[in-house]
């Protein structure tokens, strides 16, 4: 919600309030006060800001922004249409009068210091002029008087103004101020985003200018492997060259896999397949990157069947974290699935040494790595992607040794 919005309804629960306290001091001051007072035209005067008051509810449910030269006409018909009801009440003499601080106070929490300024002038004059012009308050009849020295009415209403306005004051200035400082999180957050953006943007133009030049070497390649296996070679070298074959096959569906995938985004298609399956499609594409490192994959038993819609900058994220994981335990590296309302989990666990406090606050970063080998990108593409999902990486140290990271993604987003 809007800053001024927010503010706007805050001023309106506020005007509600005076509104029927003044109500109640009008019927008050007539059953019993018998004061001599314009009642018909009060209660008018006051009906006519309770109209104005039911607008402003209504306006400030309506979708477009309440600026600030909006909410401080809002704040100067209160400081008006209050100071008329003053004027036709005693003036300055009614101890109700420090009520017109009220709106001053929330221009200062919430508006520029020019309109608090312009605001602070008419309660000033209005102030002047409710000193000398106004109907006073005059009993019909004498009053009784009161026992044991017991205080007046106006002390009383004295007393009972200061608690109502330093209640309003302490809670909803608070609360508007709050907003303002929520509204600055919100920026501060936003311009974060934006500069994590910024830095996906030219690392996305500098992989696809990459991924271009790589095609023609690993041909090159390719060739060279082919006219090699024709020669006669040893078991050894022919092993040898059969790896070296194999893995220039899968950088070329790595190629083609990000050629796919940057189209699918582009287009707006996601894949369709169950837990399982994504499952065992992740592990055999990572053994084939990987395949000196052993990895155990499990997933909850009632999720076998469960249909995932997912597009494939989720599959490159999980790859990375387990690439990272086998780089510092490659003897055991666990994947597991599992849902935790409202998300779905994918856990990453090895039993390398871990991280600091220190090193996880950084690690959403980009080009900050832990390893002295590493380029620093893929916790960073792992923490882009679970950011455009609505979710988050969360490290945690294991039981026993070791890292447990969670890409967590909202299940309203991921699961079909």
């Amino acid at each position: 919600m809007q800053p001024n919005t927010a503010n706007l309804r805050g001023l309106c629960f506020i005007r509600s309030l005076v509104i029927a306290g003044q109500f109640a001091a009008v019927f008050y001051a007539e059953s019993q006060l018998n004061w001599m007072l314009p009642y018909v035209t009060l209660k008018l005067l006051l009906s006519a800001i309770s109209g104005f008051a039911v607008f402003s509810w209504w306006r400030s449910y309506q979708s477009w922004p309440v600026t600030d030269v909006e909410l401080f006409i809002h704040l100067c018909v209160d400081t008006l249409g209050f100071s008329a009801v003053l004027y036709f009440s005693g003036g300055a003499n009614n101890p109700f009068i420090s009520y017109l601080l009220v709106p001053l106070c929330i221009s200062a929490a919430t508006l520029p210091w020019a309109y608090t300024w312009l605001l602070g002038a008419l309660g000033f004059g209005a102030y002047s002029f409710l000193l000398f012009n106004f109907i006073p308050l005059e009993a019909i009849a004498p009053m009784q008087h009161q026992h044991g020295g017991a205080p007046n009415t106006h002390i009383l209403g004295m007393w009972a103004n200061f608690l109502v306005s330093a209640l309003l004051i302490t809670y909803f200035v608070f609360k508007m101020a709050h907003s303002l400082r929520q509204r600055e999180a919100e920026l501060a957050s936003s311009r974060e985003h934006r500069l994590q953006d910024d830095q996906l943007l030219a690392v996305a133009s500098l992989a696809a200018g990459t991924a271009h030049e790589l095609g023609s070497p690993l041909s090159t390649m390719k060739i060279i492997l082919e006219d090699f296996d024709g020669q006669g070679l040893d078991d050894d070298s022919r092993a040898d060259i059969n790896t070296l074959n194999q893995q220039l096959d899968h950088c070329r569906d790595i190629l083609a896999s990000l050629v796919n995938t940057a189209r699918d985004l582009s287009e707006g298609q996601i894949n369709n397949t169950t837990v399982a399956h994504y499952l065992a499609n992740l592990r055999e594409r990572w053994q084939v990157m990987r395949p000196d490192c052993e990895l155990r994959s499990s997933h909850q038993p009632t999720l076998a069947n469960t249909a995932l819609k997912l597009d494939g900058t989720v599959s490159q994220a999980i790859l990375n974290l387990l690439n990272n994981a086998a780089d510092v335990s490659p003897a055991q590296v666990d994947l597991d699935i599992s849902i935790d309302e409202p998300h779905l989990i994918f856990a990453i666990s090895d039993r390398g040494p871990g991280l600091s406090a220190e090193q996880a606050n950084i690690m959403s970063k980009a080009f900050v790595s832990s390893k002295g080998k590493g380029r620093g990108l893929g916790l960073f593409l792992s923490n882009a992607t679970a950011n455009r999902y609505g979710g988050e990486l969360r490290w945690q140290r294991r039981d026993g040794g070791g890292s447990r990271v969670e890409l967590r993604l909202p299940c309203a987003k991921v699961v079909a």
